[in-house]
């Protein structure tokens, strides 16, 4: 596989020369990015140690004791998914992420609305992690008997995170890579502790939480549903496809190593999780269980520590969700405008000297803030985050969905070849059985009235794909073009 993914293509550099060219203030900065900076993007949107310092006690209520089979399953399901944003980033790349991808498979109105989505759900949950940084810094505030509203410890986070997006590439994805290193470092001292001392009643290294308890498999499909959501965001660095090196390598194996790194650190933390509490009821009722535990089998000192660990890891998260944002609403700004207007177009503007999307980051920046602040008269802000991840969560099933479908498209198109077919229609069938638990029973409220919101957001994009004006864009469209031009054979055999 390592020597297929090293194999470049001439359709990535037919890709690339698409998108070259262009007037120096209205483009990205190609080949910056190594593996390592690449991959920091797709981490820190999943913001792992973030979501793992209450993810174990949500699943607990959910599925009980069974929380890292949950886990497990979730990835398996996953992985067919990075599947195909590997077929895809293994034949070409470039900023436009799903819209390339699925435009160059299916034509270019889906691969817009397809973009559209994701661009909504990448905003959505940068404003929804705006409300967890607050979250978990008013928990440590409080600790020291520092009381300040939610509401301006999440705008101080949004500042932060839009002065760091105006800078380079370079110094975003390296806070974000610093960020999780150091928040995983904190919770792997907890997790060493806490087995060193045996867990509850000395049974650490128990298998228990893999096994089903007796739980029925609709209410485990439940636990997989809230994998999807925890693992989300392994996609992200197909935004940097310009800007990677060598990205028909680098781009590939960062989608599939975030996958599996963010899995591995929920998977093996929710099985410490289990292990530490007498029960999967005392694990649910926990509100922040690593906190906890820090506190109790360390110290408070480690408690403090492992919430701030929260904090830099959500703030990681916060930080690449807007460069993802950032960089897909570039790409769809770009093949918006006539060549000869992209000098003058707003959302292809970019720094002179740092080259970051400036014009784009006013836009989902702004986006992004409004989410949050439409749900500022929330008491709490795990209130407002709950409700607007799940806004976010709900649209990116159907942009994995619509992705899964290009990428069978893609490979019948280009060879047929009936191992990836397989496969990908497996994954297909996950996605429509993913969104069947997800909607079966029909959320309550508010639930029912955010799933209308996304509705009638994807509903926005698909009318905007029809406009005359902009799907004679879209239809002229040198990136899909290009990609659509491709010799029979040529992704057939790297897929």
């Amino acid at each position: 596989m390592t020597q297929m993914l090293a194999r470049p293509t001439g359709l990535a550099r037919q890709v690339e020369d698409s998108v070259a060219g262009g007037p120096p203030d209205h483009s990205l900065r190609h080949h910056q990015l190594r593996f390592a900076r690449t991959i920091a993007l797709s981490v820190g949107i999943q913001g792992p140690v973030a979501g793992v310092i209450v993810g174990p006690a949500v699943l607990a209520g959910l599925v009980g004791g069974a929380g890292a089979l949950a886990y497990l399953l979730g990835l398996v399901a996953m992985a067919f998914v990075a599947y195909a944003f590997v077929i895809f980033s293994r034949s070409f790349n470039s900023a436009g992420s799903v819209y390339a991808f699925n435009g160059a498979a299916l034509g270019p109105t889906y691969g817009f609305v397809s973009a559209w989505i994701l661009l909504l759900v990448y905003v959505s949950f940068a404003g929804a992690v705006y409300a967890s940084t607050a979250d978990i810094a008013q928990t440590l505030l409080a600790s020291v008997g520092v009381h300040i509203w939610w509401v301006w410890l999440a705008l101080v986070g949004f500042a932060v995170t839009m002065l760091f997006a105006y800078r380079s590439i370079r110094l975003s994805t390296v806070i974000i890579f610093v960020c999780e290193g150091v928040a995983v470092l904190l919770l792997a001292v907890v997790g060493v502790v806490v087995l060193a001392k045996g867990g509850y009643h000395h049974h650490a290294l128990s298998a228990a939480p893999f096994k089903l308890h007796g739980i029925a498999l609709g209410v485990l499909g439940l636990g997989v549903v809230n994998a999807f959501g925890a693992f989300s965001g392994f996609e992200g660095a197909a935004t940097l496809g310009e800007e990677s090196t060598q990205s028909t390598r680098t781009i590939p194996a960062a989608v599939a190593w975030s996958l599996v790194g963010a899995a591995a650190i929920y998977i093996v933390f929710t099985w410490i999780a289990d292990n530490a509490y007498p029960s999967s009821a005392a694990l649910a009722a926990a509100p922040a269980p690593f906190v906890h535990l820090a506190s109790v089998d360390v110290g408070p000192a480690m408690g403090m520590a492992v919430n701030i660990a929260g904090v830099i890891s959500a703030f990681g998260a916060q930080l690449a969700c807007i460069n993802a944002a950032n960089r897909l609403a570039f790409a769809l700004g770009r093949d918006l405008s006539s060549r000869e207007g992209l000098s003058r177009s707003f959302l292809t503007k970019t720094h002179p000297h740092f080259a970051s999307p400036v014009g784009a980051l006013a836009l989902t920046g702004g986006a992004s803030v409004a989410a949050l602040l439409a749900f500022s008269f929330e008491p709490t802000a795990i209130r407002a985050l709950t409700v607007i991840v799940e806004f976010g969560a709900y649209l990116i099933i159907v942009a994995y969905l619509l992705t899964v479908l290009a990428a069978i498209a893609w490979v019948w198109r280009h060879g047929r070849r009936t191992v990836p077919t397989a496969v990908l229609s497996v994954g297909a069938g996950v996605l429509v059985y993913v969104l069947y638990d997800t909607f079966d029973p029909f959320p309550s409220a508010p639930f029912d009235w955010v799933v209308l919101a996304a509705g009638l957001a994807t509903a926005t994009g698909a009318v905007l794909a029809v406009v005359p004006r902009f799907r004679a864009r879209l239809a002229g469209s040198a990136l899909l073009g290009a990609a659509r031009r491709t010799p029979i054979g040529i992704a057939g055999a790297e897929a």
